[in-house]
């Protein structure tokens, strides 16, 4: 036995220690990808620097170029900042992985099926005395039915199995039985039969109690509850209505133009008496937030947002959550408020006026910015996570953050026309897919097409996007003709799948947004720097989040390019790798030919240039993306880089 428990102790140290190596790799792996964002244009930019201060007989030259200089400072900065703070919270999420891992894992709960399932003891009464017998209890929250399958350790063979339906879970108290960790259960059908069953430990009754709905036995009198819910975690009510209307009418009566407002926090203990307090009708009445000596504006907005941030549900619901970054991450900036506009207009009819509550008052605080030195992107910074939870807190959810700011701030600027107005209507934005049935027929689709530019995003790319093959864009582009006239067309996340008649029958749904122009217009180099290229992913709603320039026009195509009905391209997972673990099995050979150059950016990605045939593509796990073989090597595709061959 030493020998074991030495083994023991030792492989679960190696487990340990590889575990911790396996979140460190990844960690280092993620900073790698972020820190190229800004080092590499770091050295240019240094190199600029030297270069203007050698020469000072280009004092004309260096006075054109000054502005676009303050301006890649600036992002590069800002970038700069996204990434401590991206890193500080993603090695704070590593550490508590780390002591998650280092818990013993409860077996009880692994089981997809049953609530909870493991071993109790249930007390039966012989005609001399009690006795326990094992059994392997398992129970269903949805149904409340509880299973009992007594074991019997002679023989080791399951018998009989009891089912009952659960009235009420209640823990015995421990001076009416001699034994620990009991607890007493009533079938709904029984209502006079009492199980009492004994749990293997004080934690193990505990989980089978919280998974039951067990209560605590009652002595003598009842007696009032020691701590009912806080009040900061009730649902949005009347109540809090009342309190947010207040708090932000005593603010803004005290001037707006006290610097740091929402960002300079409050004493904790003074807004947990301000929550429990404005938040209780009886106790409202007496509250004087008027008094500023007793309740400085600090306290009032920490409590504000301290109610916003613990609410069942974030204002924004978790329900359109991925949807409102889906818009902030889109190309162009009318496409981004279209989006958050009609995606506003969706939030139930208590969220909606809460947040029109709340968005009036920030865009009287920004209009003070001058004074109190908050501007739209510093209260998108502050409101952002509050009013856009996360329902799960992962390393993707962390690179989100700057986007849920984003969002924030196309509230704030344009308030007006997003809760004073209704959206646009569907019709307009071409947002919905067209059924099979009513689908047209190709010949009628396909007509003389206008230039277009094609902008393939990845997301885990969040700094300014360059396409690795914008040099063949203007010999190589597929096109969408339709009979209505140019637009931006925006495609809204939506849970059906969308029919196309390429390559894209074998994904589901996509992000790739193709802009159409009348007129063409060539490539320079002094044009991308005019434009929109090199937009930052930090937090001003007026700056492209990630994107090419939208006036990059490409030539007509060739008389042997037949034009496409793209699919829209879904982005990556944030982290910029993926490993997939399995895929559906081809129906058979089905080959692809490249349209345009792709540089694998990361492991699993092919490489390849135009006109190339890749062979064995399936669709794989990853929307948006292919797998294929070319050269003897399988790896992922983007998928609208390439086009079916019969």
């Amino acid at each position: 036995m030493p020998c074991s428990d030495k083994a023991d102790a030792s492989l679960e140290m190696e487990q340990r220690h590889f575990v911790q190596a396996s979140l460190e790799y990844v960690f280092r792996i993620q900073e790698v990808q972020e820190r190229k964002k800004f080092e590499f244009v770091e050295i240019l930019l240094g190199f600029m620097f030297g270069w203007l201060t050698f020469y000072h007989q280009a004092y004309e030259v260096a006075e054109d170029f000054n502005p676009y200089r303050l301006d890649l400072q600036f992002r590069i900065q800002k970038t700069r900042d996204n990434f401590n703070a991206t890193r500080d919270q993603t090695e704070s999420l590593m550490r508590k992985m780390l002591e998650m891992r280092q818990q013993k894992p409860d077996s009880g709960s692994s089981n997809k099926v049953y609530s909870r399932e493991g071993y109790l003891y249930l007390m039966e009464k012989k005609a001399f005395g009690t006795t326990w017998t094992k059994h392997y209890c398992m129970y269903q929250r949805d149904n409340k039915e509880f299973i009992m399958i007594p074991y019997n350790q002679m023989t080791g063979k399951f018998n009989t199995t009891e089912k009952m339906i659960l009235a009420s879970c209640v823990r015995r108290m421990s001076d009416s039985i001699e034994k620990r960790f009991c607890f007493d259960l009533t079938p709904l059908d029984r209502p006079s039969t009492v199980y009492t069953l004994q749990a293997l430990s004080e934690e193990d009754r505990k989980l089978w109690m919280d998974v039951m709905d067990g209560k605590e036995p009652t002595y003598g009198l009842p007696a009032a509850p020691l701590s009912g819910p806080r009040p900061e975690e009730r649902a949005l009510d009347e109540t809090g209505f009342v309190f947010v209307r207040k708090c932000i009418e005593v603010v803004e009566a005290r001037g707006l133009e006290e610097q740091g407002l929402y960002r300079v926090v409050g004493v904790a203990s003074k807004v947990s008496k301000l929550l429990s307090m404005g938040l209780d009708r009886r106790k409202f009445e007496k509250l004087n937030l008027e008094d500023a000596f007793e309740w400085e504006s600090k306290t009032i907005t920490s409590a504000l947002k301290t109610y916003l941030r613990n609410l069942h549900e974030p204002l924004m619901t978790f329900r359109y959550h991925s949807h409102f970054i889906a818009a902030a991450k889109e190309e162009s900036r009318s496409v981004r408020i279209n989006c958050v506009h009609t995606l506003a207009h969706k939030l139930p009819a208590q969220n909606f006026n809460m947040l029109d509550i709340l968005v009036k008052h920030l865009t009287n605080v920004a209009a003070h910015c001058d004074k109190n030195l908050m501007t739209v992107s510093n209260l998108g910074v502050c409101f952002g996570p509050t009013l856009l939870r996360p329902e799960e807190e992962t390393v993707a959810a962390i690179m989100d953050i700057k986007f849920c700011n984003v969002v924030v701030e196309i509230l704030i600027e344009n308030y007006n026309r997003i809760f004073k107005q209704e959206p646009p209507p569907p019709q307009s934005r071409n947002a919905s897919p067209v059924p099979s049935s009513q689908s047209p027929p190709i010949s009628k689709i396909y007509q003389t097409p206008p230039p277009v530019t094609h902008t393939v995003i990845k997301s885990y790319y969040d700094g300014p996007l360059l396409s690795t093959s914008l040099h063949n864009v203007a010999t190589a582009a597929a096109h969408i003709n339709t009979n209505r006239p140019p637009t931006n067309n925006i495609s809204l996340p939506s849970s059906q799948p969308r029919r196309t008649n390429n390559v894209s029958s074998y994904a589901s749904e996509s992000n790739l947004h193709l802009t159409n122009h009348n007129k063409p217009c060539n490539i320079y180099y002094s044009d991308l720097l005019n434009s929109e290229v090199l937009n930052s992913t930090g937090s001003s709603s007026n700056e492209s989040v990630a994107s090419l320039p939208s006036t990059i026009n490409t030539s007509p195509p060739g008389p042997g390019l037949v034009g496409t009905n793209i699919p829209v391209k879904n982005k990556r997972g944030s982290t910029g790798l993926h490993y997939a673990s399995s895929y559906r099995p081809p129906q058979d050979t089905v080959r692809v030919r490249t349209l345009f150059a792709c540089l694998g950016e990361n492991d699993g990605e092919l490489s390849f240039e135009p006109n190339q045939i890749i062979t064995n593509v399936r669709t794989s796990l990853e929307p948006g993306w292919l797998e294929g073989t070319l050269n003897g090597k399988t790896g992922l595709v983007p998928e609208n880089y390439v086009e079916l061959l019969p």
